[in-house]
């Protein structure tokens, strides 16, 4: 399965760790490097950036340093977001936001247990709503250097399904038919077509670096849900599994991805797998996760699958980075979301109860 469109906390760490270790001499003098790390999508109520810095010291063990936190934190920083107004002819800045440092434990966001240090945890957070007539310049200074780091995000909308767009999810006529990928028998014929459409609001001529949108790449999740009904305890048990379906270009500002339903029923057989003794498989309505991200996201995205990682590769991680700056690295973007429940058609759900590839899942019918 591919990672959701936003990534780990923890796939941080190994971009900061690997990078160094690949455009670095690790037998130089200790030397702080600035790992910068976002992702913007205008849904939140809250922003959170992660500012840390890469360490590396000939006279100590890095996995003595990395459970030491002033190795991964800068003592003091000022930190502020810059809003560019991109659809202007000559952009300049608007105004400025100033972030805060916050434990991300007190927020409700623990950092995963590892060979690190689980706490302090911080970020630097912002509350703004994420306006799309404005490009987001992150501008980050250390005041014991004097070095300067900076990035910049446009906003990618995803509130608006006039923008972002996606039929099963905003057109009525589809939601009442439901996801339809049946067949008798199933052939490769049979398709599922889940896809949208992405158009920015027309406050003007988009103007971000020559690009023509903000969102270049999708990434749709299904999620299949389902409760196991145990006939003998009368026990219900509620399960999903997700089919990550991959990143495709936005083009002519839209995506589709055509499913073949063969290839459904087995991601389903797979995901379900045989039933239990003496339960019974009732299908739950579908969630459809739809990911936007930025060109800055699908360069690291492809940067990563040409380059390759491992022995074979030329590089142990991707260096791309969008964060200006001497001594500083990172990825600093945005991505758009949305989400929502459908059915599954009537028709689909019986060839699923008959199909032969499904007889030891035991589907009986649905929860709706």
């Amino acid at each position: 399965m591919k990672r959701f469109i936003f990534l780990s906390i923890a796939t941080v760490f190994l971009f900061l760790m690997d990078s160094c270790s690949t455009k670095f001499n690790v037998a130089a003098p200790y030397k702080n490097i600035t790992v910068i790390y976002g992702f913007l999508d205008q849904a939140d109520t809250a922003h959170y950036i992660r500012i840390q810095k890469a360490f590396l010291d000939n006279n100590k063990s890095a996995l003595t340093m990395a459970q030491t936190p002033d190795s991964s934190y800068y003592a003091s920083l000022n930190v502020k977001i810059e809003r560019i107004n991109i659809y202007a002819t000559t952009p300049g800045v608007h105004d400025t936001i100033h972030l805060n440092r916050v434990d991300l434990d007190l927020e409700g966001y623990p950092k995963q247990p590892g060979v690190f240090f689980n706490s302090p945890n911080y970020a630097y957070k912002f509350t703004d709503a994420l306006d799309a007539r404005y490009s987001y310049r992150i501008v980050v200074t250390n005041p014991a250097t004097g070095e300067v780091d900076s990035a910049e995000a446009p906003v990618i909308v995803d509130t608006d399904p006039l923008a972002f767009n996606i039929p099963y999810l905003d057109d009525s006529t589809a939601n009442r038919a439901g996801l339809s990928f049946f067949g008798t028998p199933i052939n490769t014929n049979d398709v599922l077509d889940i896809g949208g459409t992405y158009t920015p609001p027309p406050y003007g001529t988009y103007n971000f670096y020559g690009q023509s949108s903000p969102a270049a790449v999708a990434q749709v999740v299904l999620r299949f849900n389902w409760e196991d009904s145990n006939y003998t305890t009368h026990t219900v048990t509620g399960h999903y599994a997700d089919d990550d379906l991959g990143l495709i270009p936005v083009t002519s500002s839209a995506f589709d991805y055509t499913l073949n339903n063969v290839d459904i029923y087995s991601a389903i057989r797979s995901s379900l797998g045989n039933a239990p003794a003496n339960t019974i498989r009732l299908l739950n309505r579908c969630t459809i996760f739809a990911y936007l991200g930025t060109p800055d996201y699908y360069t690291y995205e492809q940067i990563q699958q040409s380059q390759g990682t491992g022995l074979t590769g030329s590089e142990i991680e991707p260096i791309y980075t969008n964060v200006k700056g001497a001594n500083a690295l990172g990825l600093f973007t945005s991505r758009g979301s949305r989400v929502g429940n459908i059915s599954i058609s009537t028709e689909t759900v019986d060839s699923l109860i008959a199909s032969p590839l499904l007889t030891n899942v035991n589907i009986k019918g649905t929860t709706y």
